[in-house]
């Protein structure tokens, strides 16, 4: 192991709970914001449709291109995308049409909620490695 590999260890299980409960508890500001049971609803539909987004991503578009070892900063971008697009589709119009009134910036939210889950997953494979 050389020590890119062990500072990026290291670094990865400093960050990756600290931006989790970072996102815990602006998911919990935000629920608590939301005493609306169809907010609440729409809230929950959109959650979990980022979730769903980053695993159907990670597990098609990204396994594959790290695979080919064609993972690069453009690969990176693109997943994001694909990961935004797919949550939209999942969560559908109603729930897009409240975020707003719930999160404020939607593109700011799906995306640091992206950046999240995808943090969670990669600490989740590198558990199961280890």
């Amino acid at each position: 192991m050389t020590t890119t590999d062990i500072l990026s260890l290291i670094i990865n299980a400093a960050l990756v709970p600290l931006v989790a409960w970072a996102v815990s508890e602006l998911t919990a500001f935000l629920k608590s914001k939301a005493n609306n049971e169809a907010l609440d609803k729409y809230f929950n539909m959109a959650n979990d449709a980022v979730t769903t987004a980053v695993k159907e991503v990670m597990q098609t578009y990204v396994s594959t291109l790290k695979a080919a070892g064609k993972w690069d900063e453009e690969a990176a971008k693109e997943a994001l995308r694909m990961a935004k697009m797919k949550a939209q589709e999942i969560m559908g119009a109603a729930a897009l049409k409240a975020l707003p009134e719930i999160v404020g910036d939607v593109e700011a939210w799906l995306t640091s909620k992206i950046e999240a889950a995808t943090l969670e997953m990669k600490q989740a494979e590198v558990a199961k490695e280890g």
